[in-house]
């Protein structure tokens, strides 16, 4: 395969062909022969490279290509066609690894999607706690507090005599204690 074979569309869809083969060494070459353009082309429903990425099933692969893209200078908050970016979307599915890398590359965690919720609001929603409890954590060392009035706000609305409800005043609780 030549640079000069691969427009922008079809390095995206080589790339991403690669990645999901778990192939790093093609998808490297890909991204040198494109000189990076391709590191933050957009596919259906406005996702990354990054954001299919974080979303493999396999932890090794996932480790891999998200790393290799977030070296590679891909965008940590770039937002898909519902504005959720690659963190959201790692702390909705429960991928702590990629959440790690992704808020070692200084993810946003404030960006909201297109319904108002955070990264922290979908972890907490899955009932996802190592990760929820990565994030205040790694947060309250950088100083971050304003996460505790946005995601209180979210969890009033939740119907507290549901399970989910529940769930929600059991972890704002614990995270307000971790917070002091």
């Amino acid at each position: 395969m030549r640079s000069k074979d691969l427009s922008q569309g079809s390095g995206t869809k080589t790339f991403l062909d690669a990645m999901h083969g778990g192939k790093v060494h093609l998808a490297r070459f890909i991204l040198d022969a494109l000189d990076g353009r391709i590191i933050d082309s957009k596919t259906e429903k406005n996702r990354t490279p990054l954001m299919h990425a974080i979303c493999l099933q396999d932890a090794g692969i996932r480790a891999k290509f998200t790393q290799l893209l977030l070296e590679k200078g891909a965008d940590v908050n770039c937002q898909d066609e519902d504005c959720r970016t690659a963190l959201s979307l790692a702390c909705e599915i429960g991928h702590l690894d990629a959440v790690k890398l992704l808020v070692q590359f200084n993810a946003d965690p404030d960006v909201s999607d297109a319904w108002g919720n955070s990264a922290l609001m979908y972890a907490a929603f899955s009932g996802q706690s190592q990760v929820l409890e990565f994030l205040v954590r790694a947060f309250k060392r950088l100083g971050l507090r304003s996460w505790t009035w946005s995601l209180s706000e979210a969890w009033s609305g939740a119907p507290m005599g549901s399970t989910t409800g529940h769930a929600l005043a059991v972890l704002l609780h614990q995270w307000d204690q971790a917070l002091r």
